[in-house]
């Protein structure tokens, strides 16, 4: 298995100015998912004769949809975990309208309010320690999130901006068609995931990959998972099911 680490985000984010930091110019949406495709042509460079799985983890699961809208004729199969259409209860315009007066005022390296305010109502049905109790009920797995600068932290007001217009981007009926329809492709989430609204998300994105034309389509919801389904108290079903759909397909 090989790893991207993305701009703004762990050891990476030294040269982008800091953890959620992408810099003032360009569009860091657009170069992250160039990023994967650099990725996997060195991959496929040092390993020719492996297939490339794409797999993709919450917003991550976003640019890997994004990537195999363009380069999806390299792929092999596309895995979609913690997954979700849309960013929940927000709206595209307001949210673009919102962060280019952020922009507008301070800057693109300046932290937003944007991603605290999308995921602040997420733990409310839980009682908590940490404020992360919605990722998994593993308390240890929420813990070491917890204690880990590298993670949770919010975005600048650039790479808010580029995320939500990237969501916009894969949407597109238009975007989502480039897709192969030959293409093997998996969604694996938690049900109790409120990224995607009671699976509403989930739904509706396996509605547009019907609609686009995808051949090979599955998916799976794990009953009682939250967010973190690698990192969840069933993490061994998950990885088990994740290997068999490999085995399957590629």
């Amino acid at each position: 298995m090989v790893a991207s680490d993305h701009r703004g985000h762990g050891a990476t984010a030294e040269s982008t100015g800091g953890l959620g930091i992408v810099g003032e110019e360009g569009d860091a949406w657009r170069a992250i998912v160039s990023d994967l495709r650099t990725v996997g042509d060195r991959t496929r460079a040092e390993h020719p004769r492996v297939p490339l799985v794409l797999l993709g983890h919450s917003m991550g699961s976003m640019l890997a949809r994004d990537c195999a809208q363009e380069y999806g004729q390299e792929l092999a199969g596309l895995i979609l975990s913690g997954t979700f259409r849309s960013l929940p209860g927000s709206e595209t315009e307001e949210a673009l309208a919102s962060i280019g007066g952020e922009i507008a005022e301070r800057g693109r390296t300046a932290l937003s309010t944007f991603t605290p305010t999308l995921f602040a109502s997420f733990n409310d049905p839980y009682e908590f320690e940490t404020g992360f109790e919605w990722l998994s009920r593993d308390a240890a797995e929420v813990a070491a999130y917890a204690a880990d600068e590298r993670c949770g932290f919010a975005f600048s007001a650039g790479l808010s901006l580029d995320w939500v217009r990237g969501v916009r981007k894969i949407n597109d009926p238009r975007h989502q068609s480039r897709i192969p329809a030959a293409l093997p492709v998996h969604l694996a989430v938690g049900t109790e995931d409120p990224c995607n609204q009671g699976m509403t998300l989930v739904y509706e994105l396996l509605e547009d990959f019907r609609y686009g034309g995808t051949r090979q389509l599955s998916w799976k919801g794990y009953r009682g998972a939250r967010h973190e389904i690698l990192n969840e108290t069933n993490r061994e079903e998950v990885q088990q099911d994740l290997l068999s759909w490999l085995e399957k397909h590629i």
